[in-house]
């Protein structure tokens, strides 16, 4: 069984009808270009054998947020970002030898195969990760010419076995990857934040002496025997160095403060009735720490309520993450880095640190 790589198939097309078209009208003959046009789909087909195992390397992307960006926008706006993002991303894997599985609303899942280089491979899949945050910013520039807010990705990726196949019927059928370490990969990508690079430990492993990265972290996962490790990358330091674009200051200084705080819980993307009180103990740029009342989950996605400013009455809505929970006497401290925020918020909370420096 054949299926076509269609990702390449109409970029390799159009390529194909220039280069006839710029040698001139007699070059463009229908049996010169059935001839060529064959030999681009025989180059853009897979040659499959029923279900086959691979070792690849799964990235999962996915933008922060976008959800609640989407409720503000025009559809007009929100589609023609989603193209340039889509664009911009698919391009970078393609030139990695990668291969786009599917598009899931925001996110982008591809595989790359291992090709008998396992290590190479996977230092090349950080590479391509690398560059697709370093792309945002150009992604971001088109959309500030829309007046939209600014965008961040999260990634994830992990590499091991995945079960390849053709899915579908004869109306519609695709090629795609299934099995466990596929889910790992977007479990990985569910604890990202903004610009963030997430490795399992099983990426990790192939190519630690070649990359820095954070301290491994730790968290317990539903269906999983032990505790989920994973790594932030920071740098490809081999064969030359590629640094991760820092895109928010996660060492801004703290500021002590005492403002009251609502927050609710969030699972997967929807929030939960419950509102719980609490009080923030420090603010920054990026994050803050909070004093709940109710016990909260490392990683938990919380939305928070907060009025910054007494000339307002409405209060913001920022969205975290729990990176860091220890009890306290009868509360909890929680060390929260900031996951959504606009550009009007972000503008509004650095004036109201500012002012406290």
């Amino acid at each position: 069984m054949r299926v076509l790589n269609k990702q390449k198939l109409e970029k390799e097309v159009r390529t194909l009808f220039k280069q006839l078209q710029d040698e001139g009208p007699e070059a463009l003959t229908e049996e010169r270009f059935n001839k060529a046009l064959a030999q681009v789909f025989e180059k853009n087909e897979f040659a499959l054998k029923g279900e086959a195992n691979h070792l690849v390397s799964i990235l999962i992307a996915d933008l922060r947020g976008f959800t609640y960006i989407v409720e503000k926008e025009s559809a007009a706006s929100i589609i023609h970002i989603l193209n340039e993002y889509f664009g911009a991303m698919v391009e970078i894997i393609d030139r990695h030898g990668g291969i786009v599985d599917k598009f899931m609303g925001d996110s982008v899942i591809a595989f790359f195969e291992s090709n008998g280089d396992l290590p190479g491979s996977v230092l090349n899949v950080l590479t391509c990760a690398i560059e697709m945050q370093i792309a945002m910013d150009e992604v971001n520039r088109k959309g500030a010419e829309l007046g939209l807010d600014s965008l961040y990705m999260g990634i994830g990726i992990n590499t091991g076995e995945v079960v390849a196949s053709i899915l579908g019927s004869e109306i519609y059928r695709e090629y795609t990857v299934i099995g466990a370490n596929v889910n790992l990969a977007s479990r990985i990508e569910g604890h990202t934040l903004r610009g963030q690079i997430l490795l399992s430990e099983q990426t990790w492993n192939h190519v630690s002496s070649k990359i820095e990265t954070g301290l491994l972290n730790e968290v317990n996962a539903k269906g999983l025997t032990g505790p989920l490790r994973f790594y932030e990358l920071r740098a490809i330091t081999s064969p030359t160095r590629l640094e991760l674009p820092v895109r928010e200051n996660r060492k801004a200084l703290r500021i002590p403060v005492r403002i009251q705080v609502s927050y609710q819980l969030l699972e997967g993307k929807s929030i939960l009735p419950d509102i719980y009180e609490g009080e923030v103990i420090d603010i920054s740029y990026g994050g803050m720490l909070i004093s709940a009342g109710m016990p909260v989950d490392q990683f938990a996605d919380i939305k928070m309520s907060i009025n910054l400013s007494p000339f307002h009455k409405t209060p913001v809505d920022l969205y975290a993450k729990a990176m860091y929970v220890q009890v306290k006497g009868n509360g909890t401290e929680v060390g929260l880095e900031f996951t959504i925020i606009d550009d009007a918020t972000s503008a509004t909370l650095k004036n109201f640190v500012d002012n406290l420096i």
